[in-house]
């Protein structure tokens, strides 16, 4: 029987730190960055105060007991756009499955239903994520495309240095 999807609790908090924490490795972060005290207690501050909000939805997937996948989407406020007249953007993350659970169709489940509730229970209109190269098959299976117009990004300056 396949799993389904639930929405997280404060109580999965550990486990979707873990996934996060894989997410950023399959995205080529460096284990010095990933070990940062600073963006762990701020990411778990995060899902403490995000994980009911209604604006976000997580999720994860349960395997015997034990989460083994899950995801998220929050809509945010943007200036309207050609592509976003009501200036709210979908923007999806922390798409993440442990290593013994791929193959499964784990994170498509997630997806699938972090796409229906943007599309179906939110003003989003637009979805945005950053793609692994091991994602993007899966993403593109669902609509997503290439922008246009790549991101670019400039880190802010760390105090002190």
């Amino acid at each position: 029987m396949q799993p389904t999807p639930r929405p997280a609790t404060a109580g999965d908090i550990d486990d979707l730190m873990t996934l996060r924490v894989l997410m950023f490795e399959a995205m080529g972060t460096p284990a010095a960055q990933l070990e940062s005290a600073a963006w762990l207690g701020a990411a778990r501050d995060w899902f403490t105060s995000r994980i009911d909000h209604p604006t976000t939805r997580v999720l994860v997937v349960e395997d015997g007991g034990d989460i083994v996948a899950g995801g998220l989407a929050e809509v945010l406020s943007s200036i309207p756009a050609p592509s976003m007249p009501r200036g709210r953007l979908g923007f999806v993350s922390n798409i993440a499955t442990l290593p013994h659970a791929r193959g499964r169709g784990l994170a498509r489940l997630v997806m699938t239903e972090l796409v229906r509730w943007l599309d179906e229970e939110t003003d989003a209109d637009r979805i945005d994520l950053a793609a692994t190269a091991e994602g993007a098959p899966l993403y593109r299976s669902l609509g997503f495309q290439l922008a246009a117009f790549p991101t670019m990004r400039r880190l802010a300056p760390v105090p002190g240095s």
